[in-house]
């Protein structure tokens, strides 16, 4: 269990430093550590979680839950989840997907 959970934090930790590197997204730092979830802000994008999650579905790829809604504070953010079944891969794919979702 404990390889399970480090593998997990791990990928989740790589996903965030990914995502991070694209101009426009965020990825908050809260005073907890993150396990699997975290949230992704594209208040910098100009485009909304909506918009965001169409583009990246016509690239077969679910994008994260909406929380501008539940948390406005947040702004235009997103909760994404990495688990021990997602690939470096997987998340480099999502980076790239992201990246041609909040193209001008």
């Amino acid at each position: 269990m404990r390889d399970l959970g480090e593998t997990i934090m791990q990928k989740a930790y790589y996903a965030i430093q990914r995502l991070s590197q694209i101009e426009g997204i965020q990825c908050p730092r809260f005073r907890s550590t993150h396990f699997k979830e975290f949230v992704v802000g594209f208040e910098g994008t100009g485009r909304t979680v909506a918009e965001i999650n169409r583009a990246l579905l016509a690239r077969e790829i679910f994008g994260g839950k909406d929380l501008s809604r539940e948390f406005p504070e947040l702004g235009q953010s997103a909760l994404y989840c990495v688990t021990e079944i997602h690939t470096k891969d997987d998340i480099d794919r999502l980076s790239e997907a992201l990246k041609e979702a909040i193209a001008p």
